[in-house]
């Protein structure tokens, strides 16, 4: 068996623990790990378990073959210390052995590319980030998105009624008249109300430039029966 070469401390160590806290327990500590894994807070060692995990298979970083079976042959020697083997009958695993244990650990936990839980929650948060992103700046040319989503009704009945509400506002201060003043505090309303359906008119076509789908009823859809 060709001997690996150095791993990081990081990696070792998270592997190392993981293999010891979870997968020496067999299915229940798979189950534990899964678990922990899509915690709401995840334990340190836990995110950086599954960060050198991606590494690995996505041949960033090399199969830690000697942790693995270091830590078979200490699980081997725990048994034989109670009576339960003879310390020899260790698994060793060879470079790819190991790298398609790793892979089924992988699929099992169901993670994403990014090394994260491949979860409702997270696709919500990742989706989330993504439209912030896109409502403040759309890749392209930003002359040509502008154009294509820019209502020039909507943006004059946005200016006009901001116009007429400021300067009646404006002009209401400065008089006396009873009568004049109620006029131009309708008048102020009315531009008040103007600025708000072009502004609203305009951020409603802006949100669904970036996304088509945005504001249309959604199907329910079945709850995850995963543990």
């Amino acid at each position: 068996m060709t001997e690996q070469p150095p791993l990081p401390t990081s990696s070792a160590h998270a592997l190392a623990v993981v293999m010891r806290d979870y997968l020496s327990y067999g299915e229940s500590g798979m189950a534990d790990l899964k678990e922990a894994v899509h915690s709401r807070s995840r334990k340190p060692v836990i995110g950086a378990f599954c960060q050198e995990l991606r590494q690995i298979l996505a041949g960033e970083a090399p199969v830690p073959t000697g942790v693995i079976n270091r830590e078979f042959q200490r699980r081997a020697d725990e048994d034989a210390a109670l009576g339960e083997g003879d310390g020899g009958d260790a698994v060793h695993y060879d470079d790819q052995q190991a790298y398609e244990a790793l892979a089924d650990l992988w699929e099992y936990l169901d993670l994403t590319a990014e090394g994260e839980p491949h979860d409702t929650r997270a696709a919500l948060k990742s989706a989330a980030r993504k439209g912030r992103s896109q409502l403040l700046w759309i890749d392209g040319d930003p002359v040509h998105a502008l154009r294509t989503w820019m209502s020039w009704r909507s943006l004059a009945l946005f200016v006009v009624g901001v116009v007429l509400c400021t300067v009646s506002w404006a002009v209401r201060e400065r008089i006396d008249v009873t009568f004049l003043r109620g006029l131009l505090l309708l008048l102020s309303l009315a531009g008040f109300v103007m600025a708000g359906i072009g502004g609203g008119a305009l951020w409603l076509r802006r949100v669904r430039y970036v996304n088509p789908d945005a504001f249309l009823p959604t199907e329910d859809r079945p709850k995850d029966t995963r543990r």
